[in-house]
């Protein structure tokens, strides 16, 4: 896989137009995570909570998705990567992977040596993609946010 000049730059309230772009162009998560095709920006700047990394991906300088990760769960003290967003037009170009890679790298240089996620039990693409970077399914259960989840943790 070729590199690809992924950074990550904290969420800005400034940036919430952008925010809700990536997050509204995936209608599809958001009605498996809510019901609904959009999130208002209100539920957004909630979702932009202090206790976890509000991260926006840009490649080349561009914003190109979301990732939000908890360095330490207070449920069972791992690093949880809680939302990892491509903008809906620019997924299958390799960025999800390139964006996990990077972020995988940081955990690793911050001394981590796992990471967990949620992924809601209908959404298969998320499934085959997170099973495809190697995570493994350990357990269902219900997230902070009411719905339940299967959980996945991948060794750093």
């Amino acid at each position: 896989m070729m590199s690809l000049n992924i950074q990550f730059v904290p969420v800005e309230p400034a940036d919430l137009d952008t925010v809700q772009d990536i997050v509204n162009s995936n209608a599809d998560y958001n009605r498996m995570e809510n019901g609904r095709p959009e999130r208002s920006r209100e539920e957004l700047l909630e979702q932009l909570s202090p206790d976890q990394h509000s991260l926006m991906i840009r490649l080349d300088g561009r914003a190109i998705g979301l990732l939000q990760y908890l360095d330490r769960n207070p449920k069972d003290g791992y690093p949880w990567l809680g939302l990892l967003m491509i903008h809906e037009e620019l997924k299958g170009r390799g960025y999800g992977k390139a964006a996990y890679v990077a972020f995988a790298q940081r955990l690793r240089q911050e001394g981590k040596q796992s990471v967990r996620i949620g992924v809601i039990p209908e959404n298969e693409p998320a499934k085959r993609f997170w099973s495809s970077l190697g995570f493994q399914y350990y357990a269902t259960k219900v997230a902070n946010i009411g719905i339940e989840v299967e959980c996945y943790e991948k060794a750093l």
